[in-house]
């Protein structure tokens, strides 16, 4: 019988929803996710990546023990073993060079309240090198906070009473899904929803009416309005008056532009301004929320200052259902002083928007170790090429997370981390002023560790260690006194959230907590945020929060070959691009490749793609970004990255035609053809056992890739296109042009070449060890001065080497696993291609006996082989794709000499 259950808690993910959620277990694993109907504010609404996380949690590709970096490969080590040498290695650095030697990189994962304990940690420890700044929303409140003082956002609920909606940089169905209802509901009741920002977003279609303006010049649309109110003269001029200061310099600055020169300026038509005016004046009150797309500018402050300055002359600061709304403060309900930051002198920070530089030309001491937590930074802060530089440069890195991605290449001990589905904590929002628990839904997978946790242990390897090791329920009665001084009861909050008490409607009292203790309007703007643009970039990008991700918050098999930008498709006819096309995306500090995809309703002065794809996928925009910070907060500006986009240049292998036979869905190409496109090659995928007819000849076909499947490669009678198939390899290598044969295609190869394929006494499954022959080793497309690691076998057939072939791997169980024959055909027995999901798909099929053909051999194998293949995944299939990735651009390179 099984036993279902079903746990409140809240997500913990890097998105200012903070859902409350409801997780359902059976027999102790999570098997769904979804929101909680109870919950007062999101009501039951999560988004379609909520869903989503279950696979996550479960992913093969997910780390589950912890591992050290021993001749440069990852070795599992117990925990003990991890936290010695981290131990160790610390107090080494710490007396040889001090404790700004080692730098703690906290970052946005998550931010409960026991995150707090980690700095906590160093702090105990003496204070280490820590970060200032943000890569997020740092711009944003200190802009905000020179106009008020101290910012408040409304409570979202008290949008409900709102007449009107601006969704200023704002886009709600990909990242902040619970204001959906509320806009469909005001333009339900008649109230008009505008959408504010440069490109078409997916919240555009919901909405009256979408401006885009120029990537950061939004103060210019947010004056226009201003103006037009002016000049209709429904200013609110009792606030402006008794409530503001500086007002007559604001209406000087507003006074200084004609209508039409600040329309120009903000990019956008006089009849936006004056809808937005419109709004503004006849649809009272109006909400104005802020995006975090506002903040990435260098003069971030401009923009937001004039949209604040646009709610006061409007009339809708200190108003129900106004405001303008940026964020809220997500650490204000816990105790702050656990952070340690008063245990020690003041120690060294980096500034985070330039970490990569910043680590860099760190002396006295320099950065010799650094500890990551809740981020990846090599992937997502910008300019990432130097961040790279400063991570290798580091002797000692130390990363806890989820997967292996950028980041976990370059560190020397990864600690598996739990999601927040394994722990128990509190979280608070930056999106609203709800607090919610976060219960344990399950136990941890593998031998996770919460980071509350891992520091825990870390600690007794320290003389503080009294200090820390207190259990999670009593160090959450301590971080949430502010909390239960305000009425909070921590057992309710395992079923309830609490709202942290918040002005509903801020600043209603029209007291600010300025100086003067009024609203500060804009008075000036700095000519310098109007530099011109570069004709060699012309393109401002825009790398945006993705739809179907948070952050890089991926894993290498759900990423695409290649990222794909957006741009006007009047910009790429003039340049001769078209839809689909492959691409090379370039800024000042490095080039993307990418596949471009044209877009009539976008403007014609940006480039638009999605952050988060991991470098090693192919992908990493911030590669292209800039590393500078914001004039005001410390915020980090990558949308000040411009760029050019031009055809992906054709020399080379680029353009190289590929045909790809595939003679089952369960064995797709995978990594190798991913690395083939990653290259520009172009891919032909036909499907003889489907029906698609082989050509007769190779014709323009550059290289000819032949992939695995169930079937023998002996049986011609089931499979009529065997032979035509072998011709067709004997005829490309007799041109010239390569030929790949993985597995059933490696079998076909040696047999096209007069070898003989034969049955096994027994099935081979799993990653094998190999090792290379002497001609293997020098072998210009799968040699190195490494043995091969291992790598995926799945075949029951085998065969012999035929006449005039090289052995270049060989194996035990099966002797002959690569080969080369004829001028530039390799036949690698081997599955090279596999990634994790193929990986995990098969382990599943062939133990439940889906897989007609090796329904009787998966009896060979006991449930223990099973379960310790799975657990080895993550380094196996990382080793694996690294391998392939090697492989195929060289085998590639080959076509380069093809006739």
């Amino acid at each position: 019988m099984s036993d279902i259950k079903t746990i409140v808690t809240t997500c913990t993910r890097d998105c200012a929803n903070t859902c409350g959620l409801v997780a359902t277990v059976e027999n102790g694993r999570l098997i769904k996710l979804t929101g909680d109907p109870d919950h007062p504010l999101t009501r039951g609404l999560a988004c379609h990546k909520t869903a989503k996380y279950v696979t996550r949690v479960y992913s093969p590709e997910r780390v589950t023990h912890p591992m050290m970096r021993r001749n440069g490969e990852w070795e599992r080590v117990t925990w003990d073993e991890a936290l010695d040498h981290i131990a160790q290695r610390m107090k080494s650095i710490r007396d040889e060079s001090g404790n700004e030697a080692i730098l703690y990189y906290q970052g946005y994962g998550e931010r409960t309240a026991l995150k707090l304990l980690n700095r906590y940690f160093f702090n105990l420890f003496g204070g280490v090198t820590t970060l200032r700044g943000s890569l997020c929303g740092g711009a944003g409140q200190a802009s905000q906070n020179l106009d008020v003082g101290e910012r408040v956002s409304h409570d979202p609920l008290d949008h409900h009473n709102s007449a009107s909606m601006i969704l200023w940089a704002r886009n709600p169905v990909s990242t902040n899904i619970s204001l959906v209802p509320i806009m469909r509901e005001i333009r339900k009741r008649g109230g008009r929803v505008i959408v504010i920002d440069p490109m078409r977003n997916r919240s555009a279609p919901l909405a009256d009416r979408h401006i885009a303006p120029q990537p950061g010049r939004d103060a210019y649309l947010a004056l226009a309005a201003a103006k037009l109110i002016f000049q209709a003269g429904k200013e609110d001029r009792d606030f402006l008056e008794r409530c503001a200061e500086g007002a007559r310099e604001f209406r000087r600055l507003v006074d200084s532009y004609s209508l039409e020169q600040l329309c120009e300026l903000a990019g956008v038509p006089v009849e936006d301004a004056q809808y937005l005016a419109e709004t503004l004046m006849e649809q009272k009150p109006t909400a104005t929320l802020m995006g975090w797309g506002l903040h990435r500018h260098e003069y971030a402050h401009q923009s937001i200052r004039a949209v604040d300055a646009l709610g006061a002359v409007s009339g809708n600061i200190g108003v129900p259902g106004g405001g303008v709304s940026q964020g809220f403060e997500e650490y204000g309900p816990y105790d702050q002083q656990y952070w340690g930051d008063g245990l020690n002198p003041p120690r060294r920070t980096l500034l985070l928007p330039r970490v990569g530089e910043e680590i860099l030309n760190a002396v006295d001491p320099e950065i010799r170790m650094i500890f990551v937590t809740a981020a990846n930074p090599v992937c997502m802060a910008a300019n990432s090429e130097r961040v790279a530089q400063a991570f290798r440069k580091a002797a000692f890195v130390v990363y806890s997370g989820h997967f292996l991605d950028d980041t976990a290449d370059y560190a020397d001990v990864f600690l598996p981390a739990t999601t927040f589905l394994e722990e128990e904590d509190v979280m608070a929002s930056y999106g609203h002023n709800y607090v919610g628990a976060v219960n344990k839904a399950i136990e941890p997978v593998g031998e996770c560790k919460s980071e509350f946790r891992m520091f825990f242990e870390l600690s007794s390897r320290f003389p503080f260690a009294h200090f820390y090791r207190r259990s999670e329920e009593d160090w959450l009665h301590d971080l949430c006194a502010p909390m239960r001084d305000k009425g909070c009861d921590l057992k309710a909050l395992k079923t309830t959230p609490f709202r942290y008490p918040a002005p509903m409607v801020p600043y209603a009292d029209r007291t600010f907590a300025t100086p003067s203790g009024k609203f500060r309007l804009l008075t000036a703007l700095d000519p310098a945020a109007l530099s011109g643009t570069d004709p060699e970039f012309p393109y401002r990008l825009l790398t945006i929060a993705p739809h179907g991700y948070i952050c890089s918050e991926r894993t290498m098999a759900e990423h695409e070959p290649l990222p794909e930008i957006r741009l006007n498709d009047r910009e790429a006819m003039k340049a001769g691009l078209r839809d689909g096309m492959n691409v090379m995306v370039r800024s000042a500090v490095g080039q993307v490749k990418a596949v471009l995809r044209c877009d009539a309703n976008q403007r014609p002065d940006v480039v638009v793609a999605e952050r988060g794809g991991w470098i090693k996928a192919g992908h990493g925009l911030n590669r292209l970004t800039r590393d500078l910070a914001s004039k005001v907060g410390m915020g980090t500006p990558y949308y000040e990255t411009c760029v050019n986009v031009g055809p992906w240049p054709e020399v080379g292998v680029a353009g190289a035609k590929i045909l790809v036979v595939q003679h089952s869905d369960i064995a797709p190409g995978g990594n190798f053809c991913k690395a083939l496109l990653r290259q520009g090659a172009v891919l032909d995928v036909l499907h003889p056992v489907k029906g698609d007819a082989l050509p007769d000849s190779p014709q323009d076909y550059a290289g000819l890739v032949v992939l695995g499947g169930p079937q023998h490669a002996f049986d011609d009678a089931s499979c009529a296109h065997f032979a035509p198939l072998m011709q067709l390899m004997r005829d490309f290598d007799a041109l010239g042009r390569p030929v790949a044969g993985i597995c059933l295609g490696c079998q076909l190869l040696a047999r096209a070449y007069g070898g003989r394929v034969w049955t096994m006494e027994a099935l081979e499954f799993g990653f094998v060890s190999h090792a290379f022959t002497p001609e293997g080793a020098l072998d210009p497309v799968v040699g190195g001065d490494r043995q091969p690691p291992p790598l995926m076998e799945f075949h029951q057939d085998s065969f012999d080497l035929p006449e005039g072939a090289t052995a270049l791997i060989q194996g035990d169980a099966c002797r002959q696993q690569c080969f080369k024959v004829g001028r530039a055909a390799y036949g690698f027995q081997f599955h090279l291609e596999v990634d994790s999901a193929i990986v995990s798909s098969w382990i599943r099929k062939f133990r439940n006996g889906e897989i007609d053909v090796y329904k009787e051999d998966a009896a060979q194998y006991g449930e223990e082989y099973f379960r310790k293949m799975v657990e080895k995944l993550p380094a196996t299939v990382a080793r694996s794709e690294a391998f392939c990735a090697q492989v195929a651009q060289r085998w590639l390179e080959l076509t380069r000499s093809g006739s």
